[in-house]
């Protein structure tokens, strides 16, 4: 076991520490290491603000969104693998915490939402349980796209909105 795994079978699979000490003995140092490390806290913090927001998404669609470790895990899988920029108007993190320092700043729900790219449906007739359907979106894109525009269309409302972002954050549009 590595300590990717490690982080899985604790963190996801909800093994205890004592179990995985007991079945990797020669690994029993290394994995009260992981279990403390700031790294483990992170991922842990991450799991659950994806698991609370799906959870969210279940009770807001009055669908019942069957959350399952495996699925977490690949929502999470998914979430750290993506470019962290919103899929419609190219904003990305660093832009965003950028933005929101700016005395011109206008967002009535922060500190709720604005501060970190959300989760969208490219199409928002399909479930969250599709990870081919799932993007990382601004507040703005997702506030504005609601389930009115298809994706393609609001690739094309993105680029203006990219364009508003780049005056405002003074960058040179190519």
């Amino acid at each position: 076991m590595n300590k990717e795994e490690f982080f899985k079978r604790k963190i996801f699979d909800k093994e205890s520490v004592p179990s995985l000490q007991k079945t990797y003995k020669s690994l029993s140092k290394e994995i009260q290491i992981w279990y403390k490390s700031s790294e483990y806290k992170n991922i842990q913090d991450l799991k659950n603000k994806l698991e609370s927001k799906l959870k969210q998404f279940s009770k807001n669609e009055e669908i019942d969104l069957v959350i399952t470790p495996e699925y977490i895990f690949s929502i999470y899988l998914w979430y750290t693998s993506s470019e962290k920029k919103c899929h419609y108007c190219s904003l990305s993190e660093v832009d965003l915490d950028a933005l929101r320092v700016m005395p011109d700043y206008v967002n009535k729900r922060f500190p709720q939402r604005g501060k970190v790219l959300e989760i969208d449906r490219k199409v928002s007739t399909l479930s969250y349980l599709n990870i081919d359907n799932l993007v990382l979106s601004c507040y703005w894109c997702n506030n504005a796209k609601t389930d009115t525009f298809t994706e393609n269309e609001f690739l094309a409302i993105g680029k203006i909105i990219n364009k508003i972002w780049s005056k405002r954050l003074n960058k040179i549009i190519e």
